[in-house]
This record gives structure tokens, sequence and C-alpha cells, in this order.
């Protein structure tokens, strides 16, 4: 199970850097990564500053499941944080029923596609590996 938090934490330091990254130098293409309404309007910009908060969770939420290989901290609310983690990631993939996740109704931009195809997969696929780790540990 070490394994599974060690690729669990590398994922998400991945997506923490890609949000800094974001949040330094912009987005390069926000067609991709932001979800459109019908017409031209993206739905949320969230900016620098949201990506840059965006990416602080992400690193906390590496840290907690990092800290299942190192022991650094031992605590019992871990395990509560670490299963709300993996509720987290599947309430992003069932989405908001209108712009993001498995049953959204916008289905006509570039990030729906790429939501439908990638980000909500890769959220449901961690959900499931989170809980996973959790019941079985």
């Amino acid at each position: 199970m070490d394994v599974l938090a060690t690729i669990i934490s590398i994922v998400l330091i991945f997506l923490a850097a890609l949000h800094f990254y974001w949040s330094i130098f912009g987005i390069k293409d926000p067609e991709a990564v932001l979800p459109k309404r019908s017409g031209n309007n993206i739905t949320f910009s969230p900016g620098k500053f949201g990506a840059a908060l965006v990416g602080v969770a992400l690193l906390f939420f590496a840290f907690i499941f990092i800290n299942k290989v190192l022991m650094l901290l031992d605590h019992p609310w871990l395990k509560y944080i670490s299963v709300g983690i993996g509720m987290i990631f599947i309430v992003r993939a069932f989405g908001d029923f209108k712009y993001v996740g498995f049953f959204k109704t916008a289905k006509n931009s570039k990030f729906s596609a790429l939501d439908t195809r990638y980000y909500s997969p890769l959220c449901l696929l961690l959900g499931i590996l989170i809980l996973v780790l959790e019941v079985f540990r």
C-alpha cells in the first residue's frame, strides 16, 4: 500500500506544480482547462490567486498521502481526511451536471472533450484509489 500512497502523492504533486505554473505564467490555452458556456464565455476563471490556492490544496493532499509512507504524523483523524479527499475527487468526477464531470450537459467545447477523456477519469481513478488505500490499510 505504500506504493499506492506514493503514486497518489506523485500525481498530486504534479497537479500542484501545474497549478503553480498557471498561477505564475498564466494559462496558455484557457479553452482546454476552463469550462465554457454554450457561447464563447468561460464560466469561471480562477485567476492567479485561485490557481495558487488550488496548488496549495493539492500539495496538502499530497502531504497527507506521503505521510502514510513516512509516518511523520500519526493521528486517527488523518484517515478521515484521506477519505474526505477521496470523496472530493469522486464528486469532481461526477461533476456539477452542467459544465464539468461525466454527466455534464454542456458538451460543445474543447474543455468538455478533454474533461470527458482525461480530467474526470483521472479524478475518479484518484478517488477510488484513495478509498481503496483507506479501506485496506
